[in-house]
């Protein structure tokens, strides 16, 4: 591990408490558009590092299919945004990750989602890894000043 607390796409969660949001969310998360099939998000949860399939329209956010919010009896060709919650935790890319952990923490999350300031448009997504020990990140981040 490197002295900026990275090792192999990831920055360490005690790492991860001085910094912004901005610095450990992944800056371009996978997204589905809005009008995806229940079958287009079977498709992403094909991929076991998948847990959340987040659905966009045009930059915007219009919701969050976890694997467990999708109902088995669910067709194939039915809207996913039936099954999308917008009631997720959110957080903003200025807020202080000591901030960010504790709402994780509070609802049992590994997965938050980060609004702009408009508190519409995605711009990035935190990802706990499953042992809740470090952050999956896009590129090296530098440390807030």
């Amino acid at each position: 591990m490197s002295d900026s607390g990275l090792s192999d796409g990831r920055i360490a969660r005690g790492e991860a408490q001085a910094r912004l949001v901005r610095d450990v969310m992944v800056r371009r998360p996978k997204t589905m558009p809005a009008d995806s099939s229940v079958a287009d998000v079977r498709a992403q949860f094909q991929n076991p590092s998948v847990q959340t399939a987040l659905l966009a329209d045009g930059g915007r956010f219009a919701g969050a299919i976890g694997r467990d919010d999708l109902p088995d009896a669910a067709a194939g060709d039915e809207a996913a945004s039936a099954y999308a919650r917008r009631d997720v935790p959110m957080v903003g890319p200025d807020a202080a990750m000591p901030e960010a952990l504790a709402v994780m923490e509070e609802r049992g999350e590994h997965r938050l989602v980060v609004l702009d300031g408009d508190g519409e448009t995605l711009v990035g997504l935190l990802c706990l890894d499953r042992t809740g020990t470090s952050f999956c990140v896009d590129k090296p981040a530098a440390p807030a000043p």
